[in-house]
């Protein structure tokens, strides 16, 4: 049986080591960003020479970062009440589907995944602009939308792979829905 975890000590230490160096490439800016927000200087210097809130003062005494804030709240949550079902109902027809006609919706959904963000953009506008869409909050959430959908595929195919659907036929024998099979069954396990 392959082990996954090395028995050397060499190696054992050498990923220890490797882990805690992404670790810190992945923290230190976080560690230097935080107590940037907190300076009271007009400049970026670090470590700060004196402490204040008066940025965060700014940002939440302006009506025009509020409104920004209050928009991308709303995007966000709308991007997210949109893809990850989608997604979701995507994903479960690929694996009750299987072969080629999986195959073809999988790489119809993760194509924009792949695809350069300035072609995405692109394509993008000149479809919403089409439809009189460009510059709207509905233009935006459709592009989010698109984005979203092949990352929430990307972890829901894996979670759905393993799932055992002899439940899902179970609750269909005793007279549940497709909807209440999803929501009651396959939801409370992904």
């Amino acid at each position: 049986m392959l082990e996954a975890y090395p028995q050397n000590r060499l190696a054992r230490i050498l990923l220890w080591s490797f882990a805690a160096l992404v670790m810190a490439f992945l923290m230190v800016p976080t560690l230097v960003v935080v107590p940037l927000s907190f300076s009271a200087s007009n400049l970026l210097e670090f470590p700060p020479h004196a402490y204040s809130l008066r940025w965060y003062e700014n940002f939440f005494g302006s009506a025009t970062w509020m409104a920004a804030l209050r928009t991308s709240l709303i995007l966000g949550t709308l991007t997210a009440l949109i893809a990850v079902p989608f997604a979701l109902l995507a994903c479960i027809s690929m694996n009750r589907l299987g072969g080629k006609t999986a195959a073809a919706i999988q790489s119809i959904l993760l194509t924009p995944s792949i695809t350069p963000g300035i072609l995405l953009a692109i394509g993008l506008f000149f479809v919403l602009a089409a439809q009189r869409l460009v510059g709207t909050l509905f233009g935006v959430l459709v592009g989010h939308v698109v984005l979203a959908i092949p990352v929430a595929c990307i972890v829901l195919l894996p979670a759905l792979a393993r799932f055992d659907w002899n439940q899902v036929q179970a609750a269909r024998s005793l007279g549940a829905n497709w909807a209440k099979a999803i929501s009651g069954i396959i939801v409370p396990q992904l």
